[in-house]
């Protein structure tokens, strides 16, 4: 089966971590694949020695003129490819994906890795517009895959003739076995620096527990301004981007999530396959995960007291929280289901 993969940016992040693993896993069963994104080098070395990669570079995050020229592009292209199916992930390229598609009649399956309208930071401006787009979409789909209840359940109540499945993501457990709480008390955050990441709750919470060290790893268009107005916090620790995450999983002893709009994300099923106990908002699957170690890791969005209220409970039941984090993702977050899940739906709508 051709099968083109397309995604709005190429550099790190939970959808490109996304297409990497699942690139590799089609082209090992033999599948002819292509990627597309807009740009950025981390995706491209990551999927070369198994995919053709195009890169267009007008295909770009935000709504703008670009768009127009994308589309055009990506439309010659396809058309070129020719190929069986178009697996579109973000936003921007599934809208895009989904009007070449329906032009080309090629069944088209989108991955909504956390649906944009959900994220409160946007304007409400901004998030009428992509709950339109996503209602329209999903009825010029054949396909839908989502990671989280909430985005399954929005996808269900459009009532559109699509194939829906919810396939959450999933990680290779090392083995490393739950952890056990000693005399530190660090805790740690990794991820893209932008705002629906809650990394201005970390701040007010670092402000106000000096008595904990907090350790934050990753990059993005926030960094600057986060780093700059946290000067004055001698407990919070800014690393830059990591390249290993299990390094930084062994110097802390708890990751946080305080999120206003996820998916799926990748860091907190890495954490707790290293047995990390993890504190998050109940956004995306975040709910879900967390809630089945222990609902109390779940504390509202937006709120840096009731986020030092979970931390200290999950410091308190640390053994015991840190075996139900791992017990859950190997038991039932593994990346080779998650994998051979969305193979067999691409499957399934192109053959339907």
């Amino acid at each position: 089966m051709r099968i083109l993969e397309v995604i709005t940016g190429g550099e790190p992040g939970g959808a490109q971590r996304h297409v990497a693993e699942l690139v590799e896993h089609l082209a090992i069963r033999n599948h002819e694949v292509a990627v597309v994104h807009g740009g950025g080098h981390w995706l491209t070395q990551a999927v070369q020695h198994y995919a053709d990669v195009y890169y267009l570079s007008d295909l770009q995050r935000d709504i703008s003129w670009h768009d127009a020229v994308a589309f055009r592009a990506l439309l010659r292209l396809t058309r070129h490819l020719s190929p069986d199916i178009i697996h579109a992930h973000s936003s921007k390229a599934g809208i895009l994906s989904r009007l070449v598609a329906n032009r080309l009649k090629i069944p088209v399956v989108y991955t909504a890795h956390g649906l944009v309208f959900f994220d409160t930071t946007r304007s409400l401006q901004s998030r009428m517009l992509y709950r339109a787009l996503e209602f329209w979409g999903i009825k010029r789909s054949q396909g839908i895959i989502t990671l989280s209840d909430q985005d399954f359940h929005f996808v269900h109540s459009v009532r559109a003739q699509v194939l829906v499945y919810k396939i959450p993501n999933g990680v290779a457990v090392q083995g490393v076995g739950p952890r056990r709480l000693l005399h530190s008390r660090n805790i740690g955050f990794i991820g893209r620096f932008s705002p629906e990441k809650g990394l201005d709750v970390i701040i007010k919470a670092a402000e106000i527990s000096p008595y904990w060290q907090w350790i934050i790893a990753g990059d993005g268009p926030s960094y600057q301004h986060l780093v700059q107005s946290s000067r004055h916090i001698s407990n919070l620790h800014w690393m830059g981007w990591v390249e290993n995450t299990q390094e930084f999983f062994q110097g802390v002893n708890l990751i946080v999530q305080p999120s206003y709009k996820e998916g799926l994300p990748y860091t907190v099923l890495d954490a707790m396959a290293a047995g990390l106990p993890v504190v998050g908002t109940p956004v995306g699957a975040l709910r879900e995960i967390l809630g089945q170690v222990d609902p109390r890791l779940v504390c509202p969005v937006g709120d840096p007291q009731r986020l030092i209220a979970a931390i200290a409970f999950a410091f308190e039941h640390y053994d015991e929280l840190s075996r139900a984090a791992y017990t859950l993702v190997k038991d039932q977050y593994d990346v080779r289901r998650q994998l051979e899940k969305t193979m067999q739906a691409l499957i399934t709508v192109a053959e339907s």
